[in-house]
């Protein structure tokens, strides 16, 4: 095959594997981690260049080998620089996802821990998917709610028995006090962070149709820190 046709082929193959890398959303690619699928691209580029190389060497006189090694030499360094800037092009995947895709919790990464970011809504909320007990809900971030905090028709959506809760407590919330009866959830997950048997409150009458992710989550993390329009929870 011809020096430079195969160059563009193995370009063309880290291009696609650059391209999977940054717009994957679930963390999988072909079963395998990102971590995986780019060390696999990485190094079965380096062997398919090796032995490019030395069939190349074989069928060619030296002028013209000297040459394809010369091509083949760039070809390492835009390799070796893709390698290197992997995690930055993992860091623009999921802050393309955060703005892409309202309320997905991205993993930001960092040496001291588990970090995850959120980005502001348009009606300056910050809106996280999420589920609880296993299904799933719409959370807003609510650091004046003292508990995980719902309405009936969401409590119901879930499994609860709103008829047989008794309403005889107080809960604080963003808009002040309401009358909730207390319970406690099994889990409650927003992104890869689970938290389980966590307090909370079904609030009587209507409410904005979201729960209120409330203190008796966010104080279960490391940290939790508003930056401007971004939300970052450290697990």
């Amino acid at each position: 095959m011809h020096s430079g046709r195969l160059l563009w082929i193995v370009l063309g193959l880290l291009a696609a594997a650059g391209l999977a890398l940054v717009f994957n959303g679930d963390g999988k690619i072909v079963g395998l981690d990102d971590d995986q699928f780019a060390s696999l691209a990485y190094y079965g580029a380096w062997g398919l260049v090796l032995a490019s190389t030395a069939v190349l060497m074989l069928r060619t006189r030296l002028g013209e080998a000297l040459r394809g090694a010369a091509i083949w030499f760039l070809a390492f360094v835009v390799l070796i620089g893709l390698y290197t800037f992997l995690p930055d092009l993992a860091s623009l995947k999921n802050r393309l996802m955060a703005a892409l895709v309202p309320g997905t919790l991205v993993a930001i990464g960092a040496p001291e821990g588990n970090r995850f970011m959120a980005l502001r809504g348009r009606d300056d909320h910050f809106r996280l998917d999420g589920s609880i007990d296993g299904e799933p809900v719409s959370f807003i971030v609510d650091t004046g709610a003292s508990v995980v905090a719902m309405d009936r028709a969401i409590a119901e959506t879930i499994g609860i028995d709103t008829a047989r809760l008794r309403f005889s407590h107080e809960v604080m919330t963003a808009n002040g006090i309401a009358r909730a009866a207390q319970i406690r959830l099994d889990s409650v997950r927003v992104g890869d962070i689970v938290r389980h048997d966590v307090p909370a409150a079904v609030t009587e009458g209507e409410g904005l149709g979201v729960a209120l992710l409330g203190m008796s989550f966010l104080n279960t993390l490391t940290s939790f820190d508003f930056r401007g329009d971004r939300l970052i929870l450290t697990d």
